[in-house]
């Protein structure tokens, strides 16, 4: 398989490598490493690499089945997970006990769901097209950082007492969530 590569320099300690949405392989290095030493590294990472790129191209595979999704329905998707996101958060908000802020949600190319310091919360608006137990535990993560602002044994053991399932929707999520993803990635 051939890789396409792009090298990026700055003032890091260590190389890394990632795989862009489209295959091509992004190297961030420290200045003054050598292109010998990026390829070593690389060669060293291609399983990793190969993997990564075959999932990928799964991806965009099922997300064609289930079929790209165009600027209007996309506009039609956000519409409707402006109702029902908030009536989701605040409904596990009261189980859990907590306050939150500012609700938003918008079309995220890499997140489902993030919470502020302050309370706000931002949900992907592509949630509300998978199964509905899926987005319910994306709300709870997030209501569960009002309480633990990190990810701590003590946070997990307060997503359970809610939300018993998570793992197996965390899961899902990670299996299936890029699938989701694409759909909009490869539109036009």
């Amino acid at each position: 398989m051939q890789i396409t590569y792009i090298i990026q320099k700055s003032r890091r300690r260590s190389i890394s490598v990632s795989v862009l949405s489209d295959n091509r392989v992004l190297v961030k290095a420290p200045y003054g490493t050598t292109e010998q030493r990026i390829q070593e590294f690389l060669v060293s990472k291609k399983s990793w690499i190969t993997k990564q790129i075959e999932k990928q191209n799964s991806q965009i595979q099922r997300a064609s089945e289930m079929g790209f999704l165009s600027a209007d329905e996309i506009k039609q998707i956000k519409k409707k997970a402006k109702k029902i996101i908030p009536e989701r958060v605040g409904y596990y908000a009261k189980c859990i006990g907590v306050t939150y802020g500012r609700i938003s949600i918008r079309l995220q190319s890499s997140r489902w769901g993030s919470c502020a310091a302050n309370g706000n919360l931002n949900f992907n608006c592509l949630l509300v097209l998978m199964p509905g137990e899926i987005l319910d535990s994306v709300v709870v993560h997030e209501l569960c950082h009002r309480k633990h602002m990190n990810h701590s044994k003590e946070f997990y053991a307060e997503i359970d007492k809610v939300f018993p399932d998570y793992k197996r929707c965390d899961n899902w999520l990670k299996e299936n969530g890029g699938v989701y993803m694409k759909r909009v990635q490869h539109s036009d």
